[in-house]
Parts: C-alpha cells; structure tokens; sequence
C-alpha cells in the first residue's frame, strides 16, 4: 500500500492559487486536448484565501485556470505551464492573467523569460514601425527603405534568438511548444530542434505535435 501510494503522489499535481482581494467566485482549472477545452476541477471561492486544487497529472503541459465572478460576463484566465509536484500561483482580481508569479514550474520559469526577452525585441519593432509610418508621412522615402531593412534584420535577429533559446532548453518540456508556436516558418529549424530533444522530451505532449507538422 505504502508503494502504491508513492507512486500515486509522484504524478500529483497540488496547484495553491492565491488571488488578491477576491472575495467569491468559481475558478476552472482546464486543459487543452484536441482543440477543446477538457475541465480538470474546480473550486468554489467564498471568502477563502487558501484555494488548493490537488489532481493526478499526466505530463507537463499548459493549463488554463478560468475564474468565473458576478462582476465580468466572460470569464477571466490565465495559463501556466504545469508539471508534477507544487506550484504555487499568485495574482489579483484586478490584474488577473496580466500580472502572475509562477513557483515550482521549472518549465514555466523558461516560458516566463522567453517573455520576458520578446519584449525587447517586440517593443523596439514597433518603435521602429511608428517611425516608417511617420517618415511615410512625410514621404522621406529614403529613411523608409533603411528603416525598413532595420525591421527586416530585427525579425530574423529574433527568429535565430528564439530558435537558440528553444535548443538551449531542449531538456525541458517547454522546448517544443515553443518551436510549434514561435518557429514554424522554417521547416529546417523545426526539425533541428525536433532532433536536439532529450529521450524523454520526445515523448511529450508538445514533441508529438512538433514530429506531425515534419
């Protein structure tokens, strides 16, 4: 019993979500199969500030937690990249699924910095997009064409950083969601990565997909 029971707890998903100043609500924890959203469990929030969701879990994947109140129509959500043990998710009601910290994903670690690093590149391409737009305007078509191959370099600069960064973690789970998501203007890439993948990434949900579009 007490060997069955280890094994049990060893593919256990305890998820503790503490969400500012909510009072009540319904949260959904769900996930993605197939194109259609698969609810796991749920939790029914009235005044409690401990909100624990414990379930067998699969393999590490993305996962959708849905918080249903009186105050919006539509539900809020938010995703996190989950894996076996505990986690531990902190937002608030206002800013909920635009500010999140995620403990106890290793995965989720690597997805939140790769975030983090396409901001960069994201934030100084629509710089670079307002000033073409401008320089059109003032039809200085010169600056266009050279602001334009800045642009141009800056998204292939972007695609080699997010390719590396997809190889670099190719231990990780992670790794070929991103390279299904991010990488699939090039053929070559993808299979490069498909092929850095640890023995046991390859059996992962996301690889899976990842061999079907080679």
């Amino acid at each position: 019993m007490l060997i069955l029971a280890s094994c049990s707890n060893s593919n256990r998903l305890t998820l503790d979500v503490e969400i500012k100043d909510l009072k009540k609500g319904k949260l959904v924890l769900t996930k993605l199969n197939d194109s259609i959203f698969q609810p796991i469990d749920s939790f029914n929030v009235n005044g409690e500030k401990n909100i624990v969701f414990k379930n067998e879990f699969d393999e590490p994947q993305f996962l959708f937690l849905n918080l249903f109140t009186n105050e919006s129509l539509e539900p809020l959500s938010l995703s996190f990249f989950a894996e076996k043990g505990q986690i531990k998710l902190v937002t608030s009601l206002e800013k909920y699924g635009y500010e999140l910290k995620v403990t106890g994903s290793k995965n989720d670690s690597i997805y939140r910095n790769y975030l983090k690093l396409n901001k960069k590149f994201n934030d100084e391409k629509v710089d670079l997009i307002k000033e073409s737009f401008e320089k059109r305007k003032s039809q200085e078509n010169d600056s266009v064409v050279i602001i334009d191959d800045l642009l141009l370099k800056l998204n292939k600069r972007q695609f080699l950083h997010n390719a590396n960064y997809v190889i670099r973690h190719k231990n990780y789970e992670i790794s070929p969601y991103l390279a299904i998501t991010d990488l699939k203007n090039s053929k070559k890439i993808l299979d490069t990565v498909y092929k850095s993948l640890s023995a046991k990434v390859l059996k992962s949900k996301y690889s899976l997909i990842l061999k079907s579009l080679l």
